[in-house]
């Protein structure tokens, strides 16, 4: 009877300690599981804002890559020789500042001159495209004449987008490509409007007119809500130079109080709270202005 006690009670310890072994490597296998996606997601998201930031120093055939070399050159030594003969901020804060903010500076100048450059093309690639569907061509055929008939960055894709259909390329990573270099909600449409199109077939002039007016009505919208955001916005730029521009003049008003700010540790404490108070006002504005917009 002693024995038998003895193994049901060996059993229950053996079934127990292996519970716990089996709960401790699971918790460490789901760990392992969940941690991935994420150092993969913020290695992804910097892959990409690289891309990103390549794309807009390079250029689409590498013609802005020198001009944009010898303006960044400039402003970081600029920079470097105001420090040196004026304001005397600490060196590696400073140049890790002017870094982040040509880069900054680069991605948001970038985005801005190639929507402008989408802007003005787009509604001219859905001009070609009706006209080449309505004569009855093919859509790899439309595609090819907005690669010749469009100028510009967004001609030049089209031409791409072209060629590697014509060269059998599957059409989601053709289109998948371009949209990773014009990243806006009506070349999306589009995309979507091309793909359906392309693999089940249907009315693509009806679709392309229906998606023509669809954004122009979006366009004119828009610029309704930038003409009623247009006086916060220009009140912020106001604002955000007006400590600019004092800091600028106490130099030459009230040189003693500048080298107090400058020079003194208190007075640098003073300095460091205006700038990150400023800093913190202005993404509250930038952030209002952008749910308004």
């Amino acid at each position: 009877m002693m024995i038998y006690i003895v193994i049901v009670v060996s059993g229950v310890l053996l079934m127990v300690i292996n519970i716990f072994s089996w709960r401790k490597q699971s918790d460490s296998f789901n760990a392992v599981k969940n941690e991935q996606p994420v150092q993969s997601g913020v290695s992804v998201k910097l892959g990409r804002f690289f891309s990103e930031w390549m794309q807009y120093f390079r250029g689409y055939h590498n013609e802005k890559a020198i001009r944009n070399s010898v303006i960044m050159f400039a402003i970081f030594t600029g920079a470097m020789f105001v420090n040196s003969s004026w304001t005397h901020f600490n060196w590696p804060l400073l140049i890790l500042a002017t870094v982040a903010l040509i880069f900054w500076g680069q991605i948001y100048f970038g985005r801005i001159t190639n929507r402008k450059v989408f802007d003005n093309s787009f509604p001219e690639i859905i001009s070609v495209v009706n006209a080449a569907v309505s004569s009855g061509s093919s859509i790899h055929h439309a595609l090819d004449r907005c690669g010749k008939d469009v100028s510009g960055p967004l001609g030049a894709e089209f031409h791409l987008i072209g060629r590697r259909l014509n060269l059998g390329e599957d059409a989601e990573v053709v289109f998948n490509d371009a949209y990773q270099r014009f990243k806006y909600k009506e070349f999306y449409f589009f995309i979507i409007v091309m793909l359906v199109s392309i693999q089940r077939g249907g009315q693509l002039r009806v679709l392309m007119a229906r998606l023509a007016r669809v954004l122009a009505g979006t366009k004119a919208i828009e610029r309704k809500k930038m003409s009623m955001t247009s006086e916060a916005r220009m009140s912020a730029k106001i604002v955000a130079a007006i400590p600019l521009l004092f800091f600028i003049g106490m130099k030459f008003m009230s040189p003693e109080n500048f080298n107090y700010i400058i020079d003194d540790p208190t007075g640098q404490y003073i300095l460091y709270y205006v700038l990150a108070s400023e800093a913190l006002g202005l993404g509250i504005i930038w952030i209002l202005v952008k749910r308004a917009t």
